[in-house]
């Protein structure tokens, strides 16, 4: 799945950082769901004001995010 994030510089390092994002499941059976993120490429708009991170997104297994 290809997925978007829009924000700030500091906002999309962050996100860049972690070689996974870690989601809430409210209406899941799991109360968390990990994902794998995976050929991030990242774009800032003319002005330089908003980034825009765009990555493939693949769920991890149980045993993969421990």
């Amino acid at each position: 799945m290809r997925v978007c994030f829009y924000g700030t510089d500091e906002e999309i390092t962050r996100v860049c950082e972690r070689p996974f994002l870690a989601v809430l499941g409210l209406r899941h059976p799991q109360p968390v769901l990990a994902f794998e993120l995976f050929d991030i490429k990242v774009n800032t708009d003319p002005y330089g004001t908003v980034v825009r991170l765009s990555a493939e997104l693949s769920e991890m297994e149980g045993s993969e995010r421990d």
